[in-house]
């Protein structure tokens, strides 16, 4: 499976990176950055934060959305928990999840078998 993490922080994404560890995760930084890398390979999954340099998340996933190939592709966003009810219906339109960080913290105690991931 191939993830692709993209955060402002080299932190997140080499924690995330980690806890993937048997799936191939590719990094980005900058919402054009993942944009980019989404246009020279293909993704299986994508998470992203929502507020991202360069380009935000919100633009990411729908200039990604555009692509063909990207149409039904799993995009997960990384939130604080603030955001608007309009940002929920935004994402909701992209077919994005949104995910806080509250979810995500009550997540780390639940392990990922990636023997047991089935495409």
């Amino acid at each position: 499976m191939k993830v692709l993490v993209v955060h402002r922080q080299k932190e997140v994404t080499r924690i995330i990176k980690k806890q993937l560890s048997p799936w191939f995760v590719h990094q980005a930084h900058t919402g054009l950055e993942g944009l980019i890398q989404t246009r020279l390979e293909r993704f299986d999954l994508v998470i992203s934060s929502l507020e991202l340099p360069v380009v935000t998340g919100i633009e990411m996933v729908r200039s990604i959305r555009l692509c063909s190939c990207y149409k039904d592709v799993p995009v997960v966003i990384m939130a604080q928990g603030s955001e608007s009810p309009a940002h929920a219906r935004l994402l909701n339109r992209l077919n994005a999840n949104l995910l806080t960080m509250k979810e995500v913290y009550e997540m780390r105690k639940l392990e990922v078998d990636p023997e047991n991931y089935v495409r």
